[in-house]
């Protein structure tokens, strides 16, 4: 889903209750903008001040327990 992945002088640090991971890398998601990028991560790490800035977000606990983020045009 991302393009124009690439090297930034920056890195993260995802904590998570395995591990620590680093990366160095960012790519493009149509639509959000720019994300942190690992390879080896099972999916992209969005900032979720970064979302709710410019969507409506809601957190369906009666459905897997997943974030929804509504468009500002509804979709």
């Amino acid at each position: 889903m991302l393009t124009n992945i690439r090297k930034v002088p920056t890195q993260m640090n995802i904590h998570s209750n395995a591990c620590i991971s680093t990366t160095n890398m960012v790519g493009d998601l149509a639509g959000y903008g720019t994300v942190w990028y690992h390879k080896n991560w099972i999916s992209n790490i969005l900032s979720f001040d970064q979302v709710c800035r410019e969507h409506e977000v809601k957190l369906d606990s009666d459905n897997e327990n997943k974030f929804e983020a509504k468009k500002k045009d509804g979709r």
